[in-house]
């Protein structure tokens, strides 16, 4: 007997990771990681309002801001390709 081949997006096919590496994927996470830096931003202006010390909402706020400007790097790089 003859075994059927596998097509793509099959059980029997191993993936190749093309999903993850789209222009649809770093869009999205570029856009929220852009809305988690500016709530961060916000939370750093209340921190700074109120007084309480800003150290882990500015990290956060540095973490989420760069995260975003590489993935929107990315997928600039990935639309002109």
């Amino acid at each position: 007997m003859t075994e059927r081949t596998p097509h793509d997006g099959g059980p029997g096919r191993a993936g190749h990771g093309t999903r993850w590496d789209s222009l649809r994927v770093y869009r999205v996470l570029a856009r929220f990681f852009t809305v988690t830096a500016s709530v961060a931003l916000a939370v750093v202006i209340l921190d700074l309002f109120i007084g309480r010390p800003i150290a882990g909402d500015l990290f956060n706020l540095t973490l989420n801001s760069l995260a975003a400007a590489v993935l929107w790097r990315r997928s600039k790089e990935r639309s002109q390709a």
